[in-house]
């Protein structure tokens, strides 16, 4: 097949023109040739052919990656730099040689019911009160330098209680008949009352098809961020659709599969997609970016249900080519019905959340530029405004939603007509939601639904925060670095809100908003402000409670 993908295809891809150094967000922080995807790839090439170099030196440097895909979104050859990473980090994880710090950080959450986190309950390290996105301190901040972190670095805590095991597993979307039913306050705008009229289609439409999902919840989401969940569960019962959140579903294996060690993220796949395959649903949701991503695409290559599985790479010296190791794929017999339970139950009936709720509002993207002057369906017959992400006209459109906004000094914008008056939220892109799942128009549009906010995106709104699943732990500094190019950009715009789509995102982004605009701020002199990161799809359901405030249902 034309779209085959294989990894020993992509060394041949390369031409060495470097178009990964200008994008590469690692490369940015070190400005040597190591740090960029070519650099990388040359090294691969030599580690694979078997040249003398040391272990150490290759865990280093491939360890040095954010697996956020810029370099194959911008290669001009279409190589694929984050799979051939991801190869060597497989191949030294066979060797027995993944990084001592990340390998034990592994053992303490191969199961959702981490004991790491019992641990933690148990003697009270849990954050207190409910979160509301803001990030504070560490008591145990007096500590991070010995380890390499500031000792102003924020570092989650639990919440008291998980989702799962804590909330029912099944929440039923019929409990709130009543509540959009109602009449709307004589106040009510009118974006807020299109808003409303969306909502009430989509519940007819769901109700009578009697739609079921399965919110397959992942780790952070469930430790960190259950408040998050709840809301996620309250707005899709009030889009007409019934919830599943089974307490017995596990990790998907990410945390493994990025570190290369794919053993461990086939057998976490396994559980994962048995336990998923029990259940009656009609579409799986995620609201974390690397695992719908995993769930997507990477469970059929762990399952070699893809061509571009897993396999040793071999050197051909005589050919000068490498090559696919001889012997079955190592998944192959092991995890065939692991593949055929993902084939009926799961494949193709993965959306995130962002993706689910603008599909079940009607949502379309809205072409801009060139594509919405000449691509398809533009022309004759078309009634303005169709194919809008924003039904609710251009006249309650946050007008400068494509360039970064500048506000007065009493938080106003100054634009017309009232709309500079209202918070303003932007949106940083999660690297595995955007490219990962091409996952981009529709967090944007939610946040262009909601009455109470001005929506204005940022500058370089997809580029890389610098979270990486573990990297901002384990490359603190380097981390570090790579956000402050994002800080730049939300300092452009001053948000009240930053939204994004990704648990790890977001709490890279409090811990780095709280520190750019809280503490430096302060030391400074200047004013410290606190930024919130929220979800769009918090920041709807919040929305919509606000609009139908007093009913009972709306809490």
């Amino acid at each position: 097949m034309a779209d085959e993908k294989d990894i020993t295809k992509d060394f041949l891809l390369c031409n060495r023109c470097g178009a990964c150094r200008a994008v590469c967000p690692v490369f940015d922080v070190y400005r040597e040739e190591w740090a960029g995807a070519r650099g990388k790839v040359e090294l691969a090439e030599a580690f694979f052919r078997g040249e003398a170099i040391s272990d150490a030196e290759i865990l280093k440097i491939f360890d040095l990656c954010l697996h956020c895909m810029t370099c194959e979104e911008n290669c001009p050859s279409g190589m694929r730099a984050d799979e051939i990473v991801l190869a060597v980090r497989a191949e030294m994880a066979r060797r027995g040689r993944l990084p001592r710090l990340k390998a034990a950080a592994l053992s303490t959450i191969r199961r959702m019911d981490a004991g790491v986190f019992r641990a933690m309950r148990r003697t009270g390290l849990v954050r207190r009160g409910t979160i509301h996105g803001y990030a504070s301190g560490s008591p145990f901040g007096f500590l991070f330098p010995m380890i390499g972190w500031p000792s102003s670095r924020s570092v989650p805590l639990p919440a008291p209680k998980p989702f799962l095991g804590s909330n029912p597993e099944f929440f039923p979307a019929s409990g709130l008949e009543g509540l959009l039913n109602g009449s709307v306050d004589a106040a009510t705008t009118e974006k807020t009352q299109a808003l409303l009229d969306l909502v009430r289609r989509a519940r007819a439409e769901n109700i009578g098809k009697g739609t079921r999902v399965y919110y397959f919840i992942g780790h952070a989401v469930n430790h960190f961020f259950p408040e998050e969940a709840s809301d996620l569960v309250w707005l899709l019962n009030l889009l007409g659709i019934d919830v599943l959140v089974p307490a017995d579903q596990e990790c998907c294996g990410a945390p493994f599969f990025y570190a290369g060690d794919i053993e461990s993220a086939r057998e976490a796949a396994a559980i994962a997609t048995d336990r998923i395959a029990g259940q009656r649903f009609d579409w799986i949701v995620t609201s974390c970016a690397s695992g719908g991503r995993m769930l997507k695409d990477e469970f059929p290559r762990l399952f070699d249900l893809s061509s571009d599985g897993f396999f040793e790479v071999g050197w051909d010296p005589a050919g000068e080519v490498f090559f696919r190791k001889k012997g079955e794929p190592e998944g192959a017999r092991k995890y065939m019905e692991a593949g055929a339970k993902y084939r009926k139950h799961i494949e193709g009936r993965v959306l995130d959340i962002n993706e689910f709720i603008a599909k079940v509002l009607g949502l379309e993207k809205e072409e801009t530029g060139f594509d919405a002057a000449f691509g398809p369906g533009r022309g004759e017959g078309q009634a303005a405004g169709e194919g809008s992400a924003a039904p609710a006209g251009d006249a309650e459109r946050p007008g400068s939603a494509d360039r970064p906004g500048e506000r007065d000094d009493e938080g106003s914008s100054g634009n017309p007509g009232g709309e500079g008056s209202l918070p303003v939220v932007t949106y940083h892109h999660p690297c595995h939601l955007n490219r990962g799942q091409g996952v981009g128009w529709q967090p944007e549009a939610l946040l262009e639904l909601l009455p109470g906010y001005r929506y204005v995106r940022m500058a370089d709104a997809d580029r890389c925060c610098g979270g990486g699943g573990a990297f901002t732990f384990t490359h603190s500094k380097a981390s570090e670095k790579v956000a402050a190019r994002k800080m730049d950009a939300i300092a452009a715009v001053r948000p009240d809100i930053v939204s994004t789509s990704c648990p790890v995102c977001r709490i890279q982004l409090m811990d780095m908003l709280r520190r750019r605009f809280a503490l430096e701020a302060e030391k400074a002199g200047g004013e410290a402000r606190r930024i919130a990161v929220r979800t769009p799809a918090e920041l709807l359901a919040g929305e919509l409670r606000k609009a139908l405030k007093g009913r009972p249902e709306a809490v």
